[in-house]
This record gives structure tokens, C-alpha cells and sequence, in this order.
């Protein structure tokens, strides 16, 4: 695989410095995917650390990070520990997360995740620190006053999404090999049970970051460990038939959950309530942990 140039670097710094729009975001998925696995294990000062996660806000967060080395290949790798290390819009250090490992695209790419609490809103860095000591530090990211998607403790939209009552999986699904059985209740259905509830939000095959799929995957390969737990994948987009992209209507459930990018996974408790959420890839302990906590 080609990594890409020094020019691609500059770009991603001017558009995702304060503002991490989506425009800004895909610009730095499109940098995490291109780049792949080319770099060897190691980080210096002068890596490129890329902050995934655009939906943060004051309060707890799983932020995701990515980083590249000065040509441009990654060096997030499952041999190499890191820490992070959080700074306020003031400059003034916050406090240190242990990371984990991720894979975003299984055995081809990975990112780091941590969990974090951010006392303020405002323009925050974030320094990615390895066992040599090395802190490489990233542009500034926007963490806001509330988050656009539903939060942790709040009540799980209502949502009336597709089930194959309303079509074959052909017509609901872009997943390639779809469990029927997340297609069996809405999203409606699932939160009012009373039983625990996973709410995947992901479109395989018109996915911008690639990871739709993946985290898809992840989220299949637990409902025969968890039971009593309800699993629902909502595509993204309703018209699966359009002709391009640019055509494509995002479905109901999108909006009424707040979501501006994809994948999402949410697990919501026997009450309804959420207790977590993942934008983006998502690596199967974290959503192990997860359930576990509300099983």
C-alpha cells in the first residue's frame, strides 16, 4: 500500500486544528485509512496525533486517537503502549488516561481509546506519550458544552426502525451477511423491554470511514454470548437502492438520535436509560465491558 505525502499532512492540520466538523473528520479518516500499516512501531515528538472522536463534550468521553509519523505512515500499533496525556483550552495539563489498542479494520488498522472527563468546553489538545518518554501532542479539538448524540444517562430515543416486516433483509441492510435477528424488533421495541439493548447505527457498503462493517461485525459476534440482550442494527440510510451516494436519505432514527457521523453502537440498560456509547470503530472488549456492566 502507498502512504500518502506531506501535502494530504498539512491539509488535515488547517482543516481539523479548532472546528472538528465533518468535513474535518472524514479528511482525517481519509489519512488513517491511506496510511494503514506502512510505519514500524514507535512514536516521536513529531508524530501527527489525529483525535477520531467528534462528538465530545464536557463531562465523560471515550476519545479515539490516531497518529502518524512525518511520512505520513501510522504508528498505532497493538505492540506499542501509550498513554494519553489531556490539555485544557488554556493550555494548563488536565490530567493522564491510560489507552488501550484497538482494531479499527481488523489486522490492517488501529487506533487508541481512552476514557476521559473534560471539565470544560473549548479548543483541548491531547499528548500521546510512549514508554521512551516521547509526547507527541496533537492539533486542538473542539470539546462542546453538550454532546450532538444522545449521552450517557440519558433515555434512549423511540425509535420506530426497519424490521423485516417492513421488507426482506435486501431491502433493510447493507450488512453482506445479515443476523436476522437484529432485524426482528425497532429500536423502539428493544429500549421498552425491560431487558439490556445494543443499538447498532452502521451502513457497510456506503460507510465513509470503512469501520461501518467492522464495528458491525464486532457487535454479531457477542449476541450469542449475551442472550438476554436485545441487538438491533439500524442502517443508516433508507432509499438502499439509490443510484449514488449523493442520493441516499438518511433514515429517521438518525436524526432523532442526534448522529452526524458513522458507526454508532449504544448499550442501553433494562430501563431504557444508555450507559454507553462508541462513535466510530469499536473494539470488541469495550463493548464486552459494557455489557457486562449492564447484565
Amino acid at each position: 500500500m502507498l502512504c500518502p505525502g506531506r501535502g494530504t499532512r498539512s491539509l488535515l492540520l488547517e482543516a481539523g486544528s479548532l472546528h472538528p466538523m465533518r468535513s474535518a473528520r472524514l479528511l482525517i479518516w481519509m489519512m488513517i485509512l491511506t496510511a494503514g500499516a506502512c510505519g514500524s512501531p514507535g512514536l516521536d515528538e513529531d508524530a501527527l496525533v489525529l483525535v477520531v472522536s467528534s462528538d465530545l463534550a464536557v463531562g465523560p468521553n471515550r476519545v479515539a486517537v490516531g497518529a502518524l509519523n512525518a511520512e505520513n505512515e501510522s504508528v498505532v500499533h497493538p505492540d506499542l503502549d501509550v498513554g494519553f496525556e489531556f490539555f485544557r483550552p488554556d493550555g494548563t495539563p488536565a490530567g493522564k488516561a491510560e489507552a488501550e489498542f484497538i482494531w479499527a479494520i481488523p489486522d490492517v488498522r488501529g487506533l487508541w481509546v481512552a476514557s476521559f472527563d473534560f471539565d470544560v468546553a473549548g479548543a483541548w489538545q491531547v499528548g500521546v506519550r510512549n514508554g521512551d518518554g516521547n509526547l507527541a501532542v496533537s492539533p486542538p479539538f473542539n470539546v462542546a458544552l453538550e454532546a450532538a448524540a444522545v449521552d450517557v444517562g440519558e433515555p434512549a430515543p423511540r425509535s420506530v426502525s426497519k424490521t423485516t416486516g417492513d421488507g426482506s433483509l435486501a431491502e433493510i441492510t447493507t450488512d453482506t451477511s445479515p443476523d436476522p435477528a437484529l432485524y426482528d424488533q425497532t429500536v423502539a421495541d428493544a429500549v421498552t423491554s425491560g431487558l439490556p439493548s445494543v443499538i447498532v447505527f452502521a451502513t457497510p457498503a456506503f460507510c465513509v470511514s470503512a469501520t461501518c462493517a467492522p464495528s458491525l461485525d464486532t457487535v454479531k459476534s457477542l449476541t450469542g454470548e449475551f442472550e438476554d440482550v436485545n441487538f438491533v442494527h439500524v442502517e443508516v440510510f433508507d432509499n438502499l437502492d439509490a443510484p449514488s451516494r449523493d442520493q441516499l436519505v438518511l433514515a429517521p432514527p438518525v436524526a432523532e438520535w442526534g448522529l452526524q457521523t458513522e458507526p454508532w453502537v449504544f448499550v442501553v440498560d433494562e430501563d431504557g436509560i444508555v450507559r454507553a456509547r462508541f462513535e466510530g470503530a469499536i473494539g470488541e472488549h469495550e463493548l464486552r465491558r459494557a455489557l457486562d456492566a449492564v447484565t
